[in-house]
């Protein structure tokens, strides 16, 4: 062989021989067991969107997102509660032209309309249960030890229709259930229901007891010896549902002024249902100022942030003290209202356009979820060096257009 065909092979072996290997990916569940996956939290990780628990919600709720991935790294069944059918207890939202009261068609939430599946009331433990998402919207800290029987959350109506009796609570059937891996995500109810009614509903509770409730929850979770993850709370106000708007000319009541009403300040906020009221009837004016229960005031912002911020360390270190993987939710929604992209596509704040958050300003659309989904498992990977596959964001719809 010439010297010069020679040089050329031994040219090519080399490079052949530099390329890098192309690892194939291989699901794996590394130092963790998820055969029992059990999840706990509020309103979303029921799956609650559009201002309702429905079907198609609870099947593209994050948790159920979790536990199909989670079937390639030897998880096991994962049973919801799933209402009968698409219109849960008949408060859902969809879009539909309406006439506002200028006369323009304009592109709005709505009712669905319709009669639910009256048996969407009804207990079903015994024909489908146990369940392994115990989610149940509007629930807070202090719920998920009360017995169904004995709370005081309204949508306490949720977790009856699948509790295992009367007298039980949502932590006393998680731990029915053997769970191996859990994820946590709750305190968000604690900070919504104060900031979605202007601060005239229940107070926030008190950081002290937060932390307590928390801690207890966590030490029985973890009695088992189950891993688990917990998320943080997210900032709520970045929410479309606190309609963040110019205060000049926006007149409002303060039972705190001398005259019993004032200017809307810089740094308060008016809430999403004042929006046609303001519009359309004359709410903001001198004549009719916005009623304390459609606004935040500076002081009620302050106590939000505050409490979302106390809440978050103990989140934090409670998962540090019990060897927990931790999710920071916070982190990950900050930054919505200039738009955070996933799989190409970016989703922001703005109501309806933005598609993150459905129809009622609060809960997440189906890609929303996709993408809480994602957080948890990248979260859970690093924890316990496993390779739970992703999912793509563009398998799930966004906001539904008529």
């Amino acid at each position: 062989m010439n010297n010069r065909y020679l040089t050329l092979l031994i040219l090519f072996l080399s490079a052949v021989s530099c390329e890098p290997e192309i690892s194939e990916f291989k699901p794996g569940s590394g130092n963790a067991d998820f055969s029992v996956f059990v999840t706990i939290g509020d309103s979303q990780t029921a799956g609650f969107a559009n201002n309702e628990l429905y079907k198609s919600g609870q099947i593209v709720s994050f948790a159920n997102i979790i536990s199909r991935q989670l079937l390639h790294v030897g998880g096991g069944e994962f049973k919801q509660p799933l209402m009968r059918d698409e219109l849960g207890f008949g408060n859902k939202l969809s879009l539909g032209f309406v006439a506002d009261c200028y006369g323009d068609s304009l592109l709005l939430p709505v009712p669905s309309g319709g009669i639910p599946d009256e048996t969407n009331t009804s207990n079903i433990f015994a024909e489908e249960g146990p369940f392994h998402n115990l989610g149940v919207p509007g629930a807070k800290i202090l719920h998920l030890q009360a017995p169904v029987n004995s709370t005081g959350n309204p949508f306490y109506s949720y977790f009856a229709r699948f509790a295992s009796a009367p007298s039980t609570s949502v932590l006393l059937d998680a731990m029915s259930l053997n769970a191996t891996f859990f994820s946590l995500w709750i305190g968000t109810s604690d900070i919504l229901d104060y900031a979605m009614t202007g601060g005239t509903g229940n107070p926030v509770i008190d950081t002290h007891e937060f932390s307590t409730l928390y801690h207890s929850v966590l030490m029985t979770l973890t009695s088992g010896n189950a891993a688990g993850i917990v998320a943080n709370i997210p900032n709520v106000l970045n929410a479309p549902f606190f309609f963040h708007i110019p205060p000049s000319g926006i007149w409002v009541e303060d039972t705190l002024s001398p005259s019993g009403k004032r200017m809307l300040e810089e740094n308060e906020i008016v809430l999403l249902r004042a929006e046609e009221r303001i519009k359309c009837d004359g709410w903001g004016t001198e004549a009719i100022p916005l009623p304390e229960s459609f606004y935040l005031s500076k002081s009620q912002v302050m106590l939000i942030k505050e409490r979302t911020a106390q809440f978050n360390t103990v989140i934090k270190q409670t998962a540090s003290e019990f060897n927990l993987s931790f999710l920071d939710m916070y982190s990950l929604f900050e930054n919505t209202t200039d738009g955070i992209t996933f799989d190409g596509i970016t989703f922001t704040n703005t109501f309806i356009s933005g598609g993150l958050y459905s129809l009622d300003g609060i809960s997440l659309t189906r890609r929303g979820n996709a993408i809480v989904a994602n957080a948890f498992i990248e979260a859970i990977n690093k924890k316990y060096d496993s390779t739970i596959p992703m999912i793509s964001i563009t398998q799930f719809q966004g906001i539904e257009y008529p």
